[in-house]
């Protein structure tokens, strides 16, 4: 038991430093420079490439390649949508629905999440013969990639969706900004007629006639 604990955390361990924490790496030296759009929907095209030829021709591949194409698809999971769709919602919502959109958005991720462990995991297992092992042990892990692909597929389609928000500061996402495209008077408090509030208040504040003004 010692032994599978081990191999379990070495192999893990790899398998983050080899792609997981390059692809965070990459992500935070570029996320500015590149734009989080363009990395979203480069790491969905990858990862869609990615599991269509390990679903597709796993059969056929190697202990080697399989591994080196995992690498590969944690690398470009955190260099593209797992950084980005973490960033993106915490910029792009309107100021006053900001926290409460982020956090159905990290909501629906975990959701996700859920549904891949509860349905895909003992999906891989199906029609395994008791005893089984190595890709026996998993006849229908083959069939799931292909199903990631297609979710891949389905990410990069709803990248087109979003905002570019590189180098926007929340207040010009917000269309609170005059002068931006995007500005939106109702957004940053504005009257549509003018910024007249301050009239309006001095009235307001002016005294009746006949009394006697307050200091």
């Amino acid at each position: 038991m010692y032994e599978v604990f081990y191999n379990n955390a070495v192999g893990n361990l790899i398998l983050v430093c080899a792609g997981a924490i390059p692809g965070y790496w990459v992500s935070v030296a570029t996320i500015d420079t590149l734009g989080r759009k363009p990395i979203q929907f480069m790491g969905f095209t990858m990862l869609t490439i990615l599991f269509i030829v390990i679903g597709f021709a796993f059969n056929h591949l190697s202990g080697h390649a399989l591994l080196a194409l995992y690498v590969l698809a944690q690398f470009f999971f955190n260099f593209g949508p797992n950084s980005t769709t973490f960033i993106v919602p915490g910029e792009c919502f309107p100021t006053r629905y900001r926290s409460s959109s982020h956090g159905f958005s990290a909501a629906s991720g975990k959701v996700g999440a859920i549904i891949a462990q509860c349905v895909f995991g003992p999906l891989r297992t199906r029609g395994a013969a008791k005893g089984a092992t190595g890709k026996a042990a998993n006849p229908w892990v083959n069939h799931i990639m292909q199903i990631f692909a297609l979710f891949m597929l389905c990410g990069l389609l709803t990248t087109f969706l979003i905002p570019e928000t590189k180098r926007k500061t929340l207040e010009e996402l917000a269309g609170e900004v005059p002068g931006t495209d995007n500005y939106d008077p109702v957004m940053a408090g504005h009257s549509l007629k003018g910024d007249n509030s301050s009239n309006e208040e001095t009235k307001v504040l002016e005294p009746a006639a006949g009394t006697e003004k307050m200091v």
